[in-house]
């Protein structure tokens, strides 16, 4: 007996958390799938063949490399939102990130017919080799000087500020 009521039991919490998610969902969404991603328009560097889930990891790469969110290249509002343009060429960074791409490419290319080693033992240069998690890469300060005495480490801020 002690045996059925735990099998109901379970039954009974199963079928309310069901209930309780079904009736959560937004009306007209419940049941049904959620809409796929649309697929990319306006690709000027990456092949045109590409699609929104071989994409999206690339730009996933982009956003951490450069510290970044969708926005800053693209028209974006927020995740999933209809007002999102991912093919407008409204920002100037979109562009900029374009020649960067370019030029990444055109480095790796050149490396690897010059080099003349196995692909799989060469570096790639990419976004983060420069960015390192910064929108604007900046340069790391020279080394000391030979014989030069270490610099000291930046004072902590005021209290109170």
């Amino acid at each position: 007996m002690m045996a059925f009521r735990s099998v109901v039991g379970a039954l009974a919490v199963a079928t309310l958390a069901g209930s309780l998610a079904a009736a959560q969902a937004p009306e007209g969404q419940r049941g049904a799938p959620p809409a796929p991603p649309p697929e990319p328009k306006n690709l000027q560097v990456l092949p045109k063949t590409m699609t929104t889930a071989q994409i999206l990891p690339i730009m996933r790469n982009f956003s951490a490399a450069l510290g970044t969110n969708c926005g800053y290249c693209h028209v974006w509002t927020a995740p999933g939102l209809p007002t999102n343009d991912y093919a407008a060429d409204a920002k100037p960074t979109k562009e900029v990130a374009r020649h960067m791409i370019r030029m990444a490419n055109d480095f790796n290319e050149k490396l690897a017919a010059n080099i003349k080693k196995p692909a799989d033992q060469l570096t790639r240069v990419q976004c983060m080799t420069c960015h390192r998690g910064a929108a604007i890469p900046t340069l790391p300060p020279p080394p000391p000087a030979p014989g030069a005495a270490p610099a000291a480490p930046p004072a902590p801020p005021a209290a109170g500020r």
